[in-house]
């Protein structure tokens, strides 16, 4: 039985007490706004409780989630004519058949189908941040999309990262480590592959050579936005985090054996401490950044303001001078699990800044998949009864 959980905190209700500044500066009425539109978030927040811990979590990010569907509703109404015929009915796929790729972006339309794609995803959409390489996954065998792949920047601060690697404290050094791996921000598959364990290959794909190569790429002897700094356009891991609570997706995802022993493609490093933004929605953040400015028209917002640690800032600062606990209603408890995707044998020793040259372990794409179709897909094949396809994308898109 799910157990309602309907409890107002008391702040809620309480006469707003505005910091200071804000009557400076003669923003009473805008932060009476500001406050309301949190409040309403935060109310819409409060939800049946599930006794299933995903389901609990998903509850909690649904309504993000819709107000980010709602304001790509016009866009998708134009666009899903145009890229539907790519997204498989589970008829169209042949297990036997599927002949996986994986696509660098380059070019609008790709964009467009990711973004399609993408506001299908239970999470709330994101665009990513910094340094990006996004993929889609195509099963050439009937030119259907398999899955996505997201990679951005990796947060300087990550606590699950710093607590497991020895990475040098000093600031400028580690900036420089860290900007030599990428952080996931989508990864999964879509339906009907889903059901056949793609988002394993997914995984496997992050893991790939190409995805290494194409980093260099694009990013060998670019400058830094933020420092104008020339980073090596190394890839030595990427970090992604689960999206709800304990991952299923990629704990024990195999690349391969040598002898009875699995190569394994992702590393555990714990459960994140559940800080941050999660739960509150682009559609809020961009009031607060609009009030952000207000009271600090001096303090630009670096890195464009899209960052992580960026985005925690302002809302923090925002709510301070709203008169409301940031500490407490920056804390979102979603204990998600974090991972990294080693590109290097030797990870511990590059991560510490020893100067030790990384040895890379990645493998090629067409390996990766070949052993993905006869290790995962086959197998699930045969137990395989989902009824999820295009259309299933379609209702949750909201262009049904």
């Amino acid at each position: 039985m799910a157990e309602s959980e309907i409890q107002q905190s008391e702040w809620l209700e309480e006469v707003p007490n505005f910091s200071p500044l804000v009557h400076a500066k003669k923003l009473e009425n805008e932060a009476q706004e500001m406050l309301e539109a949190i409040n309403q978030e935060l109310r819409n927040l409060m939800r049946i409780v599930n006794p299933d811990e995903k389901s609990h979590y998903r509850s909690y990010t649904n309504h993000s989630r819709l107000i980010a569907l709602e304001k790509h509703q016009k866009w998708l109404a134009n666009n899903w004519p145009k890229y539907s015929h790519v997204f498989a009915e589970p008829q169209e796929v042949d297990p036997s058949a599927i002949k996986p790729r994986l696509e660098l972006i380059e070019q609008r339309s790709q964009r467009d189908i990711f973004r399609v794609a993408r506001l299908y995803w239970n999470l709330p959409y994101s665009r990513g941040y910094g340094r990006r390489l996004e993929y889609l996954l195509w099963d050439d065998s009937n030119e259907k999309l398999m899955g996505l792949l997201g990679l951005q920047s990796a947060p300087i601060a990550l606590s699950a990262r710093d607590r497991k690697f020895n990475i040098p404290r000093d600031k400028e050094r580690k900036i420089e480590i860290v900007n030599q791996t990428m952080d996931a921000y989508t990864l999964g598959a879509l339906p009907p592959y889903s059901d056949l364990l793609a988002g394993k290959l997914v995984v496997l794909a992050a893991a790939s050579q190409e995805v290494r190569k194409d980093y260099e790429r694009r990013y060998e002897g670019r400058k830094t936005v933020m420092r104008e700094r020339v980073l090596p356009a190394i890839l030595i891991g990427i970090t992604t985090l689960s999206a709800f609570g304990r991952s299923s997706l990629y704990n024990r995802v195999s690349k391969g054996s040598n002898g009875k022993q699995n190569q394994w493609a992702t590393i555990s490093l714990g459960a994140c401490e559940g800080w941050g933004t999660l739960h509150f929605s682009d559609a809020l953040y961009a009031k607060m950044k609009t009030f952000h400015k207000q009271l600090f028209p001096d303090k630009p917002l670096r890195g464009f303001g899209t960052g992580p640690k960026i985005r925690l800032q302002v809302t923090k600062r925002v709510l301070k001078n709203l008169g409301l606990p940031e500490g407490k209603l920056t804390r979102h408890n979603l204990k998600r699990e974090v991972f990294m995707i080693p590109h290097v044998e030797n990870l511990d020793e590059v991560l510490s800044g020893t100067g030790e040259a990384p040895i890379y372990n990645d493998d090629p794409f067409d390996e990766l998949a070949t052993f993905w179709k006869e290790r995962y897909c086959l197998p699930r094949s045969s137990l395989r009864c989902s009824i999820e396809g295009k259309h299933t994308i379609a209702l949750a898109i909201g262009v049904l």
